[in-house]
């Protein structure tokens, strides 16, 4: 059986793929039928880079690639064309991104109110305050005694 898998070169503790076609009995990096491209994952962001058209050539004619070299084709979109599928979402660029507010951040402005210290606090902050000393069966004022008061 043909399978389109990763042969591994590069130095020691620098590893570097070629996607390559070969018959499944031979050895990891032994003889192939034919590179289709490399793999470089060490690189920032990974280099990915697969002659389509010859990968789907090999896919067409029965090839199976491994789980890694699936995945590779996907990025490239090798893949959804060998299967029909849509084409993949492109990658935004790393400088396009703009951050969005968290869930818990409500889109209208909550109502504030001035706390002890003279800060503002959201009204719901208060309230989740209020129900967490209710269920502790605390009030704040009980937390503090006479005397802390005064060194206050």
């Amino acid at each position: 059986m043909v399978k389109i898998r990763l042969k591994r070169v590069g130095k020691v503790k620098q590893p570097s793929y070629r996607v390559v076609v070969a018959d499944s009995r031979r050895a990891r990096d032994g003889r192939i039928i034919e590179a289709i491209g490399h793999y470089n994952p060490r690189a920032d962001p990974s280099i990915v880079e697969i002659d389509g058209e010859r990968a789907l050539h090999w896919l067409e004619r029965g090839a199976q690639p491994s789980d890694q070299v699936r995945k590779l084709l996907q990025i490239t979109g090798a893949w959804q064309t060998f299967t029909g599928e849509g084409a993949p979402a492109p990658a935004p660029a790393p400088g396009s991104v703009k951050a969005t507010p968290a869930a818990s951040v409500e889109e209208s402005p909550e109502e504030t109110v001035a706390d002890t210290s003279g800060a503002e606090v959201s009204q719901a902050a208060v309230d989740a305050d209020a129900e967490e000393g209710v269920e502790a069966g605390v009030t704040p004022e009980a937390d503090v005694s006479e005397e802390d008061r005064t060194e206050q």
